[in-house]
């Protein structure tokens, strides 16, 4: 259950970059960037650190680095985007999709595989963690409100 959100967020932000590269825009880096950061906060501070599988603990910090590079390639991107550089943008985000690709499925294949030794009660406890941090808009109201 809980793996296959996760691999439909991957496909989710995968499809954003090639709305980007075929319309390079910072209203656009700015959805693939909150994307981005939420996904693997999500991952980083509830799910890695639930993995009792130690043979998957080097995988993690390998994985972890991965953030972090990919995360310098989207900074940059912001930066060529906001100096008004599109073609070094669109290169940038290229570089970041190739080790996107890659490392999506390397998760897919390791770390979302132990969440399905999980019970659905604690699969649902790992999701409800996520609900609990969720921010909404800070100008959105209830629909009766609106």
């Amino acid at each position: 259950m809980l793996s296959l959100i996760l691999t439909l967020d991957h496909r989710r932000l995968e499809g954003l970059i090639d709305e980007f590269l075929a319309n390079p825009n910072l209203s656009l880096y700015d959805v693939i960037w909150k994307a981005y950061k939420n996904h693997i906060y999500w991952e980083e501070e509830i799910l890695f650190k639930r993995v009792t599988d130690t043979s998957l603990f080097a995988i993690i910090r390998g994985l972890e680095t991965e953030h972090g590079s990919m995360w310098i390639l989207l900074k940059q991107t912001e930066e060529l985007l906001r100096s008004n550089e599109i073609e070094g943008a669109k290169e940038k985000i290229r570089e970041f999709m190739r080790v996107l690709l890659e490392h999506d499925g390397a998760e897919e294949g390791s770390i979302y595989q132990f969440l399905e030794s999980l019970s659905d009660e604690e699969q649902a406890k790992l999701i409800l963690e996520d609900i609990a941090l969720a921010e909404p808009p800070r100008d959105w109201k209830c629909h009766a409100i609106t």
